[in-house]
């Protein structure tokens, strides 16, 4: 049989390609083959666009409505030229960008070399250190920055043992610099579970082309590892970026008088002398702009190159000399082992003997018979609740993220800063917002699984999405017009074809949600109800008790519960780890 006409058929639509088209749509013969005679992905569009609407937009709306309006129900502006004119709501706007700033630098520096030192230059125990770096996210954050102030406060261990030695503390970890360091080394896995799935997803032909071409290997890194790499590392930032700027737990706890916009509308809600509802809802408004407005340059800079390739061959671990492989270790290992302090600090308080916020050293289990009794319901509810919330956020990521990568275009382009606007409101607000709109007809949720489900499901989306689409971006559309133009159909393409290409990703981005619904407080202190409390829940309590032992006592059984498995999912993937993350 004469294959060359197919043969050119095929690589005809590759030879105009320009650069900017590599997330081009398929081949309109790939598109042709649809349900009733129409394209399976604009269904799909058109379906993510009411699903988001009614879980995004309508509670969301609520929350704008409320800025707008005053107490008579009449409209207004007001409360957002207060916000503008009054330096204290201004001054929490400045320090939320600042912070979110830092933290995106400094996550960025720490995850992108850690990555690179564990997928490419053999460091031992990379099915440990994948275990060990994801933990930093599963402990809760108001958990990890109390962990700072008893090493590093005014009367901290350190801060007391270097001033017993003449050597008194110079800094203060209270403030924004408390906040930048524990968010940093909270976060910065980010980064990493992205572009280490990159890592293992960049074809090698590209990079031994340019060693071919004389390019010195670090060379070969700067002007062409490291482009390809942009779409994860840019995803991985963004994250770090809104995450820190709506965090509240760790603001709250160490910030002190610093005060950033998740502070500000938490006390605004719920101030002492009446909530100021109008004033916290006008304050989320301008926090969702700005976020968005993040994502928009990410989506922009993105726009503007190409990161298309076929990835047939991937890259595995690179020969590098000892004293590199030395060097890369005692940084991998020292990155991941300062980031788990907090988690050392909480593990080892657990077994100290305590009464209310006194603790004092020595050993006990009294502190785990305390929190025994409410811990089987709790734990099961966090990992029930955690697995069906990744389940569904895997199955719309692939499909949104399909549509943002193949299917770019105006709609998309809405539908992706859509998914991320409830990432930028911190979660008590979207809380607030989800009981306003699902608190009674026609759709009542609240007092049911189902909208703690909701909350968890459109705040973690984007993780998982994020995940697909920084894989995606790397996949070269002939490939799958490849398997077309030899009779496979669209969906059997994407089935066999462009699912198992994506999988790194889609597992990275799976792991990031799993994780962080796991430890979610914000909303989930406002949505749960009886039987459906979870262990963050019981650590919360235990804190705001002052009951630091109980409260360290259960974050270790909620670390021990995520690290094991996600050891024994490493352990089992055996060489093949460098395609988990």
């Amino acid at each position: 049989m004469d294959m060359r006409p197919r043969a050119e058929q095929r690589h005809e639509p590759m030879q105009g390609k320009r650069k900017g088209r590599m997330n081009a749509p398929l081949a309109p013969a790939a598109r042709k083959r649809a349900v009733g005679g129409r394209d399976p992905w604009q269904v799909a569009l058109a379906g993510c666009y009411l699903l988001l609407a009614l879980l995004i937009i309508y509670p969301l709306s609520q929350l704008l409505l409320g800025s707008l309006r005053t107490g008579t129900g009449s409209w207004t502006l007001a409360h957002f030229r207060d916000f503008f004119a009054l330096r204290y709501y201004r001054a929490a706007l400045e320090h939320s960008l600042y912070v979110g700033l830092m933290v995106t630098v400094f996550s960025t520096l720490l995850g992108v070399p850690l990555a690179v030192a564990v997928a490419r230059w053999g460091v031992r125990g990379r099915a440990l250190l994948r275990a060990l770096v994801v933990l930093p996210l599963v402990s809760p954050p108001f958990i990890g920055a109390y962990s700072w102030i008893l090493l590093l406060g005014r009367n901290g261990w350190i801060t007391n043992l270097l001033k017993a030695h003449g050597l008194p503390w110079l800094g203060s970890i209270y403030g924004p610099q408390g906040i930048i360091l524990a968010l940093t080394l909270n976060l910065y896995p980010f980064v990493f579970l992205l572009v280490a799935a990159s890592l293992s997803s960049i074809d090698a032909s590209l990079e031994e082309a340019s060693a071919n071409l004389g390019a010195t290997p670090g060379r070969t890194f700067r002007r062409v590892t490291v482009p390809l790499l942009m779409p994860a590392i840019l995803g991985g930032a963004l994250l770090v970026c809104l995450t820190a700027m709506a965090d509240f737990g760790s603001a709250m706890i160490i910030g002190e008088d610093y005060l950033v916009l998740p502070t500000l509308i938490y006390s605004l809600f719920f101030n002492e002398m009446g909530g100021q509802l109008a004033m916290a809802a006008a304050a989320s408004v301008v926090l969702l702009v700005c976020e968005t407005a993040v994502l928009l340059v990410e989506r922009w800079y993105l726009g503007r190159r190409s990161y298309g390739m076929s990835a047939l061959r991937r890259t595995g671990e690179r020969e590098v000399s000892p004293p590199l492989r030395l060097l890369a270790s005692a940084f991998t290992y020292g990155v991941v082992g300062i980031s788990l302090v907090p988690a050392a600090v909480v593990v080892v308080t657990s077994f100290f003997p305590s009464s209310g916020p006194v603790m004092w050293p020595g050993f006990s289990l009294g502190n785990y018979a305390t929190v025994f009794y409410s811990v089987p319901r709790a734990l099961f509810n966090s990992l029930y609740l955690s697995g069906i919330s990744t389940l569904l956020c895997v199955v719309l990521a692939v499909v949104i993220g399909y549509l943002l990568v193949r299917r770019s275009s105006r709609w998309t382009a809405g539908l992706d800063a859509l998914l991320m606007m409830p990432y930028a409101v911190p979660g008590t607000v979207l809380a607030v917002a989800l009981i306003s709109a699902f608190g009674g007809r026609p759709l009542l949720l609240t007092g049911t699984v189902t909208i703690l489900l909701v909350s968890y499901v459109v705040r973690r989306l984007p993780y998982a999405v994020r995940g697909v689409t920084a894989v995606l971006h790397h996949m070269e559309p002939a490939v799958e017009e490849a398997s077309v133009s030899l009779g496979a159909s669209p969906w059997g393409t994407f089935r066999r074809v462009t699912l198992p290409l994506m999988m790194p990703g889609i597992i990275s981005g799976a792991v990031m949600t799993w994780v962080q619904v796991v430890s979610e407080i914000s909303s989930t202190i406002l949505l749960y109800f009886g039987p459906w409390k979870t262990m963050s829940v019981v650590i919360y309590e235990q804190v705001m008790s002052d009951n630091f032992g109980t409260a360290a006592a259960a974050s270790s059984l909620l670390l021990a519960a995520v690290f094991l498995p996600l050891l024994l999912l490493n352990l089992w993937q055996g060489e093949r780890t460098a395609e988990l993350v």
